[in-house]
């Protein structure tokens, strides 16, 4: 671990830490008290706790039966539907560890998380490649018996796994062995007690579902939600990519609590102002978290928001399982916020311990560690790695810690603000990216000979991944093309969307790449934009494509090889909506990815407006 000439500062831990047990003999307490009340809502359709403790028993049963071991790690391929939850709940009552499979990351990322796991068992793979398995003894299961043929499981009580391994998250930014963190079940149950508590999580309470089950995100929705004796609410219009389709399936099953992005909470606030809608008056707290937040939208939303609807910003890393500080943004807090400084990430939550070690003496910055009862176990197969961010803080007792690598400063009400990273590491649109894994993957194209990737976006528009390449002699190459071949071997969150071709690479003295040049530089693109006179509806809906994208496009240009995301796709929709009152989806993008395509889908609807100056204006709310 670094040392520092300035004294460490030990702020924890506070009172109140959660006992040590697993969310599964917690979640039995609530089946015990309430198994009448709802506990899954999907669609409309509602499953209690005393039936979800049934099928999740019969899923346990069956993985007992087939032999798990305790602490095993189990594949589950999952989807944001009530299955794929009962399926990881299963996972931790057969006492196992569950490791999230997404289906739609590259078969050579799922190969490399089977061999490190050395998964044996895999729950619902049918939408696996079979060159994911092929090669590996992984026995496949795809669905438990009826209630009558299992029963509970035969293994080990749930109290018994309180040390135990519960689940492995794989975080972003890794090529080659993908990069997981051990999370055991007393880490788990102690976070998950502290939300429960912080956010007053109780029966009556409806959580929506929202992150996928592959973000340690939806640890926050979902294990608070069940051990608080509330219901978690899946709506697929929820995640449709528009704030009307959020907002429509809060209003329709009474949501009482949302946790985002802060990317899409961006959106909703633009929706809110531009349309002058009210929140669903069944919200009583919005969460935020992922990055770093922008005074200006808070103070917009605490004016449109009645104080009653209390705006939560979270901070926590995958190594620190769940939150482990939150700041109160709503109300009088969050319209005093100034420009300039840092927007608070808060306090540590009362399991937590939290040690600052100036980054030289008497400076205000300090790198941020945190330890307590939370702390994840490490990284999977890293020894090395989980010793050098693992351990303890010189002049701070000797206690197992874990560096964040985040630089914090301390507000004169003893809040934290966040000021950067001690590396190079970047949080774009809420995932954690490392330029040299992306930079080694680039590399691997045998038209490059350099490359460098940065951050480059503000908070509150959206930060984006950007790359600097430089081809072969006599190679001409284009964004789009690397993006697309790029696609094959990273998950699509480390695709870059912005492009430049140089001749060199700038550099310091000292020879390394100046990424501080690259990052001022004039953008480069891979789209040029094509004429679009006479069509003055293509012309516009292309500008506001550009402007989504932050980078030149054209009229045929496709959106998701220019680098759209689902997050950006978010927000183009709801821009369109904003512009043309169009309620598009994900799906219509996918179908129609170009300007051209789209200014189609509203033209035939009659909803275009006629007559409209083309392109060269703001649209509604970009300044």
């Amino acid at each position: 671990m670094p040392t520092s000439q300035a004294p460490a500062r030990d702020d924890g831990p506070a009172s109140g830490a959660a006992p040590a047990t697993s969310v599964i003999a917690l979640l039995e307490r609530v089946v015990a008290r309430a198994p009448e009340a709802p506990a899954l809502v999907e669609d409309g359709m509602v499953t209690d706790y005393r039936s979800l403790w049934r099928d999740v028993g019969a899923m346990a049963g069956t993985l007992v039966r087939d032999g798990v071991r305790a602490g095993e790690p189990v594949g589950v391929t999952v989807r944001r539907s009530a299955t794929g939850i009962g399926s990881l709940l299963a996972v931790l009552r057969a006492g196992a560890a569950y490791v999230p499979l997404d289906p739609t990351d590259p078969p050579d990322r799922l190969r490399d998380i089977v061999r490190t796991c050395d998964l044996r068992r895999i729950l619902l793979a049918a939408p696996l490649l079979p060159a994911v398995t092929a090669g590996f003894p992984v026995r496949t299961i795809e669905s438990a018996p009826g209630p009558g043929a299992g029963g509970a499981p035969v293994g080990p009580a749930p109290e018994a796994a309180g040390d135990g391994l519960a689940y492995v998250i794989h975080t972003s930014g890794s090529t080659g062995p993908a990069k997981g963190v051990l999370v055991g079940h007393r880490a788990l149950a102690t976070a998950a007690t502290a939300l429960t508590e912080a956010w007053r999580i109780a029966p009556g309470d409806r959580i929506l579902s929202f992150a996928a089950l592959t973000w340690d995100t939806s640890g926050e929705e979902i294990y608070p939600c069940l051990i608080g004796g509330a219901t978690l609410v899946i709506d697929r219009r929820a995640t449709d990519g528009t704030v009307a389709g959020l907002l429509a399936a809060v209003a329709a099953n009474g949501v009482t609590v949302v946790d985002l992005p802060t990317s899409f909470w961006y959106e909703v606030v633009e929706f809110l102002r531009l349309t002058g809608q009210s929140l669903p008056p069944s919200l009583r707290l919005v969460v935020i978290g992922g990055e770093e937040v922008a005074a200006g939208p808070v103070r917009t939303w605490c004016e449109l928001v009645p104080d009653r609807v209390r705006l939560v910003n979270t901070y926590g890393q995958t190594e620190t399982v769940l939150v482990t500080h939150q700041a109160e943004l709503g109300g009088a807090a969050g319209r005093d916020l100034p420009d300039g400084v840092p927007v608070p990430i808060g306090r540590p939550l009362p399991h937590v311990r939290q040690v600052l070690v100036p980054t030289a003496p008497g400076a205000r910055t300090a790198e941020l560690y945190v330890g307590g009862p939370s702390l994840s176990f490490g990284y999977q197969a890293r020894p090395t790695e989980t010793a050098e961010r693992f351990g303890p803080v010189p002049g701070a007792g000797g206690e197992r810690m874990f560096r964040t690598g985040d630089l914090v400063t301390t507000g004169p009400d003893g809040q934290l603000g966040y000021v950067g990273r001690v590396d190079r590491q970047l949080k774009v649109r809420g995932h954690r990216v490392e330029p040299e894994a992306v930079e080694r993957a680039l590399l691997g194209h045998p038209a490059l000979v350099a490359a460098a990737v940065h951050g480059t976006g503000a908070a509150d528009t959206g930060r984006q991944l950007a790359a600097a390449v430089v081809p072969r002699s006599g190679v001409t190459l284009a964004g789009a093309e690397l993006a697309a071949w790029l696609r094959d071997r990273l998950p699509g969150h480390l695709v870059p969307t912005r492009w430049s071709v140089h001749a060199a690479l700038p550099l310091l003295p000292n020879g390394k790449v100046d990424h501080a040049a690259l990052a001022t530089a004039g953008r480069g693109g891979a789209c040029g934009t094509p004429e679009t006179a006479g069509d003055p509806v293509v012309a516009e809906v292309t500008a506001i494509f550009g402007r989504v994208l932050d980078r030149a496009h054209g009229p045929d240009d496709d959106f998701f090889d220019a680098g759209g995301d689902s997050l950006l796709a978010a927000r183009l929709i709801s821009r369109l909506y904003r512009r043309y009152d169009v309620e598009l989806t994900f799906v219509d993008l996918f179908e129609w990815r170009t300007p051209r395509g789209l200014a189609g889908v509203l033209r035939r609807g009659d909803r275009a407006p006629d007559g409209e100056p083309a392109g060269g204006g703001a649209e509604p709310g970009d300044g």
